[in-house]
C-alpha cells in the first residue's frame, strides 16, 4: 500500500491511495469464508457450499464493500497521522462506476481535500453591548392572563361578550359593499380581546352564530402582520387593506383559569409555589430567564459578526462547493444554493476562530502554571 499527498495549493491538495492484491485479499477472503458458513445454495447443506460459487455469487459485492471499508480507514489514519486539517469530507475524484472491480487487480484511487486556511486571530477592539431586558409589572401581567387562557375552560355561549373568540368565514368586500368576486376568503378565528378600541369592538358584542359584521381588519386590529397572519394574505397585497364581511360560524368564550393551588401544581408541581406572590415571582423569574437566553444568543451573534469582520481569510469555496452539490438530498436552484453557502460558510469560518481561540486559551493557560 502506497498513499501520498500532492499539494495543489494552501487551500487544495489530493490524497493518492494504491492499493496492490495483498493489502485487501485477506479481507475479502475473510468475509468469503463466514459467507461459506451461512450460504443458503439449494443442493447444498448450510456450511458445505464450495467457496468458488460463494466467491461467484457474492465476490464482486464483498470485494468494493472491503475496498470502500480500507480505504475509508486507512485514509483517516493518513489525515491524523499526518496532522492535515481538512474541512469537510474527502471527495473521491473517480466515481465507484468508472472503475473495474476484479480481485488480484492492483488499484489506485485519489480524493480531492480541502485544507483549513493557516491564519492568526485578531482580537477586535469594538466592545460588544450586553442588553439587559427590565421585567416590569405589565409583562408579568400579560404572562398570567395568557397562561389563565390557555389553561382556562371553553364553552359556547349563545351570544358575544368582550372576551369571546369568534370561528367564522371572511369575505373581501368591492368597492360598493358587495363580496367581490374572486375576492380573498378565508375561515379563522377572530378575538374580541385583540380589539384594542372599545368603539370598535362594541359591533362585536351581542351577536350569535350566522351574524355577518362588515368592517376593515387592518383599521380595527393592531399591526400588519397579525391581519396578514388572520387574513393569509401577504403584508404586499392590495387584499390586506380591503374590507371584509365577516360570518360567525360558531360563539366561543374561554373562562380564565382561576389563581389557585390547582393551577399553581400544575404548572410548577405540588407544593412547589403556594401563595400568588410565590406565583407572580415565578412568572417574574420565567421572563426574566426567557430575556436572558435572548440577550445571550444576541451577544453571540454579535461577536460572531465582530469577529468575522476583523478576521477575513480564504477557504476552499470550490472544493466545498463541490462537496455539498455532491452530498445534498435533492437539487436546488443556483440562486439557493449560493445563499445558503454563504451562510455555511460564515459557520465555518466562525468555527476555525472559535478553535483558534480555544487553542491560544489553552497555550496561556500552560504557561501560567
Amino acid at each position: 500500500m502506497n498513499i501520498s499527498k500532492n499539494q495543489i495549493d494552501d487551500l487544495n491538495a489530493t490524497i493518492s491511495i494504491e492499493l496492490l492484491p495483498e493489502d485487501y485479499q485477506g479481507r475479502v477472503n475473510s468475509v468469503l469464508r463466514n459467507y461459506v458458513k451461512t450460504a443458503k445454495v439449494p443442493g447444498f447443506r448450510p456450511g458445505h457450499v464450495p467457496i468458488g460459487m460463494v466467491k461467484k455469487m457474492y465476490g464482486k459485492a464483498v470485494l468494493v464493500e472491503e475496498l470502500n471499508r480500507l480505504l475509508s480507514e486507512e485514509l483517516g489514519k493518513y489525515i491524523y497521522a499526518n496532522k492535515i486539517e481538512v474541512l469537510g469530507s474527502p471527495l473521491p475524484k473517480r466515481s465507484s462506476e468508472d472503475l473495474v472491480f476484479e480481485d488480484g487487480r492492483d488499484f489506485k484511487f485519489e480524493y480531492e481535500v480541502g485544507l483549513a486556511p493557516t491564519f492568526t486571530v485578531k482580537t477586535p477592539t469594538s466592545k460588544i453591548p450586553y442588553y439587559l431586558v427590565k421585567i416590569d409589572d405589565k409583562m408579568v401581567e400579560e404572562d398570567i392572563a395568557d397562561i389563565r387562557r390557555r389553561y382556562g375552560k371553553f364553552s359556547n355561549p349563545e351570544v358575544s361578550d368582550e372576551t369571546s373568540i369568534f370561528y367564522g368565514e371572511f369575505n373581501e368586500l368591492d368597492e360598493e359593499g358587495q363580496i367581490k368576486e374572486g375576492g380573498n376568503k378565508t375561515t379563522t378565528t377572530l378575538s374580541n380581546e385583540l380589539i384594542t378600541d372599545a368603539s370598535k369592538r362594541a359591533k362585536f358584542i351581542g351577536l350569535k352564530k350566522e351574524d355577518t359584521v362588515d368592517f376593515t381588519p387592518i383599521d380595527t386590529f393592531y399591526g400588519e402582520t397579525e391581519v396578514s397572519a388572520m387574513l393569509r394574505v401577504d403584508k404586499t397585497s392590495p387584499a390586506l387593506r380591503s374590507a371584509y364581511r365577516f360570518t360567525i360560524m360558531t360563539v366561543n368564550k374561554v373562562e380564565k383559569a382561576e389563581l389557585n393551588q390547582e393551577l399553581f401544581d400544575k404548572l410548577f408541581g405540588p407544593g412547589v409555589v403556594n401563595s400568588e406572590d410565590e406565583f407572580r415571582t415565578k412568572i417574574r423569574e420565567g421572563i426574566a430567564s426567557y430575556f436572558e437566553k435572548e440577550s445571550d444568543k444576541k451577544l453571540r451573534k454579535d461577536m460572531k459578526g465582530l469577529y468575522l469582520e476583523s478576521n477575513s481569510f480564504p477557504l476552499p469555496d470550490e472544493f466545498l462547493k463541490k462537496m455539498l452539490k455532491a452530498n445534498q438530498e435533492k437539487e436546488v436552484d443556483e440562486h439557493t444554493f449560493e445563499h445558503d453557502y454563504f451562510h455555511i460558510s460564515e459557520d465555518l469560518r466562525w468555527n476555525l476562530v472559535q478553535e483558534k481561540l480555544r487553542l491560544q486559551m489553552r497555550s496561556q493557560l500552560r504557561q501560567k502554571k
